[in-house]
Order: C-alpha cells, then structure tokens, then sequence
C-alpha cells in the first residue's frame, strides 16, 4: 500500500461499515478466548485492529509504513515497529495470537512468509490469516491495493498446512453481502473490462447506509459466534502452531 491509501484509512477506518464490520468479526471468531493474550498484528496500518484489542493485551504492530505507523502514534499507540514483514525483529516463541488481516494476498511467497511467521508464534499459539476470497471477485480493488491473488478455503488450508500450522478453524466472511458484491464486480470490472470500476471499494456513502451494513455485519458477527460461514467475500483461517 502507498501513502494514498493510508491515508484514506485514516479518514474512514474508525466509522466505515468495512472496517467497523472486520472488527466485530474478529471479536466474533475469538468469542471464548482468554484475556490477557500477547497478540502482535503484522502489517498493521494506521491500527484500526490495535486499538480494538490493546486494552484486554498486550499488543505490538509491524508495518513498513512510516507514515502508517506516524498515524498509529496519533491514534495513541505507540507499541510499533518499522520494519519489513520477511524480516521480523523478534525472537522465537514471542507471541500467542499473530494477526495477518489481509497480507499475505500482497506477497509472492505467502508459504515462506507463513515459516517465517510461525516462528515469532508461541508453541500452541495461533496465527489468525484473512485474505481476499475467490479469484472470481478480482477487481480494480485488488489491482489498486497490489494483491497478487485471492484464495479459496482449500487454499488457504493448504498454504497453512505447507507452512507448518494446522488450520483450526477457516470460514468465509464478509458473507451477507457476497451477492452484491459478486453481481457489483462481474458488472463494473469483468463485464465492463474495468471501464466502470472505481479505485478501491471503500468510496463515500451516505450515513444512513453505513449504518444500515454496519447493522448486518452485527447480525454476521452473530451467527459466527456460532458456525462457519459457506461463501463471502473473505475467508478467514485460525492456525495453530504445534
């Protein structure tokens, strides 16, 4: 990501119906699990995902980012590290919970990414993986934000697997919408060979709206407190380390 779109999320990660929604989610998938965790969130952005969580434990960001981090900071954290993410400051064993929110999409070799990151994860800790789903949802989105794919559960399975962690749990996300969001790409991207795509999805909508997707993703949020979800627009994957 460039300073663009940082600093787009900056204006609209703390109210827009996406962010807001991802965050409920996350809460959802760890719905039971102790307090208190060490929890460290690679490629963190401007820490929409740190600030949820950093008064229950005790968490750390990475990103290589300066002016990311420079906006984390004036969000009021400050637990951060500059650095590149295949190639991490910490020793083995130093996290429970490592949070890769839409990151490995962006790597060549998410495999060797994976190793890498398993390390720095606790024995019996957890690598929490959310990526973009279906190559079929490809859009200008992907190519603005420098995605080199989108996955399947199986594949993302696997690439957890090849890694060296075993997958827990995995579900599709982002799910209640996936019918609008699948008719709005095939038309605005594949059917319109991208001549009515916009730059990103994350353009301005009017307030009643966001708080209407913002009621859904409660509803989502409910029901993966309680199952795994079939087909959405991302695909999450809780991983242990043995």
């Amino acid at each position: 990501m460039n300073d663009e779109e940082f600093r787009l999320l900056d204006e609209i990660e703390e109210s827009h119906w996406w962010f807001v929604g991802k965050r409920m989610i996350l809460r959802a998938l760890f719905d039971g699990y102790p307090k208190g965790l060490r929890m460290l969130d690679l490629g963190c952005g401007t820490g929409g995902i740190l600030r949820d969580w950093m008064g229950d434990n005790s968490c750390a960001g990475v990103d290589r980012s300066e002016l990311a981090l420079k906006i984390c900071k004036k969000n009021g954290f400050d637990a951060l590290v500059r650095g590149d993410l295949t190639q991490l400051p910490f020793a083995p064993d130093s996290f429970d919970v490592v949070m890769l929110m839409d990151v490995i999409e962006h790597l060549p070799d998410d495999v060797a990414f994976l190793r890498d990151v398993s390390e720095v994860c606790a024995k019996g800790g957890r690598v929490v993986i959310a990526v973009p789903a279906f190559q079929l949802l490809w859009s200008q989105h992907d190519v603005t934000f420098e995605h080199h794919r989108r996955y399947s559960a199986a594949q993302l399975e696997q690439v957890a697997r090849a890694a060296g962690l075993e997958p827990e749990r995995t579900t599709f996300t982002n799910s209640l919408l996936f019918p609008v969001a699948l008719v709005w790409r095939l038309v605005s991207y594949r059917l319109g060979a991208g001549r009515f795509a916009p730059k990103h999805d994350f353009w301005p909508i009017p307030g009643w709206l966001n708080s209407s997707l913002t009621q859904i993703y409660k509803i989502e949020a409910w029901l993966l407190r309680r199952y795994n979800l079939p087909v959405g627009v991302s695909v999450v994957c809780i991983a242990r380390r043995p």
